[in-house]
């Protein structure tokens, strides 16, 4: 899709959003127009007034809501740029649970390049192969009386299984193991004795994200790379907390909150890098505390998703 088409219907579907008070008279001003628009469109009387009532009462208690919100989120940030809020005796206590049943797990392939190779493996290339039989064996087996029949379907087994090789190929282990070609043998080395943590995003664009802490090398993984750093060229590691506020046409739906592991570090010519991955909020602390050395302040940032339509 052409760039500028791209961004134009990402505007569409996601304008800027107004200031609340211009938000709210427009709802006042648009209760009235929308009773009159639905009367003059033959819509029932009492069904009119239900429905506008409804939206009259809704409307406000979903403005008092985001202004409550915003003063939480004010009070959560400053908890988390101060770090009080991960030294609170509730969430330590929780803290030390998760780490009870969710500790650090080892590399159980054996080279790191399977390992890697099975952390991008996608159900869905699986799937695409499976369903290629499908077609593939009634074009074998079933005497249709019309050859191109049988070729058509195997034609499309083939397309199947095509897409599905791809999506199990096209990974970036290949481009990562040539990029660290020289320094490969010691990260492997590091990589099958290192401790790794694992998260899996949620959502249509969930991904895979992972870090593993080696001796001498740490390697972090997501959905578009790989990178290896060495450990003595780390020069910071810091938690990042994105607080995202959801809105539809203009109201508020709730917030949601991402935990992402950030490591700073410089390359062999001394040029500063930085690499970041989503984790939950405990398994950020788990990597902090493994790099301790180079841990810094909690950083905190905020975004708005609006939808319309």
């Amino acid at each position: 899709m052409n760039g500028s088409l791209k961004e134009l219907l990402t505007e569409m579907m996601h304008p800027p959003l107004q200031p609340r008070k211009s938000r709210f008279i427009g709802f006042l001003i648009g209760l009235p127009l929308g009773f009159i628009a639905m009367y003059c469109m033959g819509l029932p009387l009492w069904i009119n007034i239900m429905i506008t009532a409804a939206l009259a009462i809704c409307i406000p208690l979903a403005f008092v809501w985001e202004i409550r919100s915003e003063k939480k989120n004010a009070d959560f940030k400053e908890a988390v740029e101060s770090g009080d809020y991960y030294e609170t005796e509730e969430w330590r206590e929780k803290y030390r649970k998760y780490r009870e049943t969710h500790d650090f797990s080892r590399v159980k392939a054996q080279t790191m390049q399977a390992d890697l190779k099975k952390r991008y493996l996608k159900p869905s290339g699986i799937v695409l192969a499976a369903v290629s039989l499908a077609f593939f064996i009634p074009a074998l087996i079933w005497e249709s009386g019309d050859p191109a029949i049988n070729i058509i379907l195997a034609v499309s087994g083939l397309g199947f299984l095509l897409w599905g090789i791809w999506k199990l190929y096209r990974t970036p282990v290949r481009a990562f193991l040539r990029e660290y070609e020289a320094e490969l043998p010691h990260i492997a080395r590091s990589y099958l004795n290192g401790k790794v943590l694992s998260f899996r995003s949620s959502g249509l664009s969930a991904e895979n994200n992972g870090i593993n802490i080696g001796g001498n090398y740490t390697v972090m993984w997501y959905k578009k790379g790989i990178v290896a750093i060495d450990n003595k060229r780390i020069t910071k590691v810091t938690k990042q907390v994105q607080r995202t506020n959801y809105y539809g046409d203009g109201l508020y739906l709730g917030a949601g909150t991402a935990h992402r592991l950030c490591i700073g570090y410089k390359d062999a010519a001394g040029k500063s890098w930085n690499c970041r991955i989503q984790l939950n909020e405990y398994q950020t602390e788990m990597a902090c505390e493994a790099l301790a050395p180079f841990r810094t302040a909690a950083e905190y940032s905020e975004n708005i998703h609006h939808e319309i339509g």
